[in-house]
């Protein structure tokens, strides 16, 4: 399992880093202005607004391993191994978006990419039985035991698009729309 990353890396115009999040969501910080409120999911994976998006966890307090990288171009396809994807698109104005925990604190990653709209695609998977172990296990020590895993990518866009759920909703997502989460 990855560590934490403090301070935050940075990664210029491609590559990939693992990292992980925690406490229930963390947000891609494009540089925009935070009402203060968080917006309700319209998919149970992922909610923002114009200069940020957070990606709901199944896991509570136990840390989920995520890798985020950044694309020159869109991916050939969407890899069907994952419960759920979804894609959004963010605009870098200043070229930089920062992944921080999710009252938007303790970045875990900057990332310096091309100024612009870029399209965001997160991938999750197991959020359901993470949940689970997050409820027989509440600990904030790295658990080797938790089978959540979720994979951001990143890419530069000519112009922007309507957020889409490519695969799913997950059950996760389904319960989380629900109320039941």
């Amino acid at each position: 399992m990855p560590e934490l990353v403090n301070p935050p890396r940075r990664i210029v115009q491609s590559g990939s880093v693992d990292i992980v999040v925690q406490y229930g969501h963390y947000v891609l910080e494009a540089g925009g202005e935070r009402s203060g409120a968080d917006a309700p999911s319209r998919d149970g994976l992922l909610f923002g607004e114009a200069g940020w998006l957070a990606v709901v966890c199944g896991s509570d307090f136990v840390p989920v391993p995520c890798r985020v990288e950044i694309l020159k171009r869109m991916p050939p396809a969407v890899d069907r191994r994952w419960d759920m994807v979804a894609e959004h698109d963010l605009d870098l104005a200043q070229g930089v978006l920062t992944v921080m925990g999710s009252q938007g604190h303790h970045p875990h990653l900057t990332l310096s990419n091309t100024p612009g709209v870029h399209r965001i695609r997160v991938h999750v998977r197991n959020r359901e039985r993470a949940l689970h172990i997050t409820d027989a296990q509440p600990s904030v020590d790295i658990s080797p035991v938790n089978p959540e895993e979720h994979l951001i990518q990143l890419w530069p866009v000519n112009r922007a698009r309507p957020a889409e759920t490519l695969l799913g909703p997950d059950s996760y997502a389904v319960s989380y729309l629900s109320g039941s989460v």
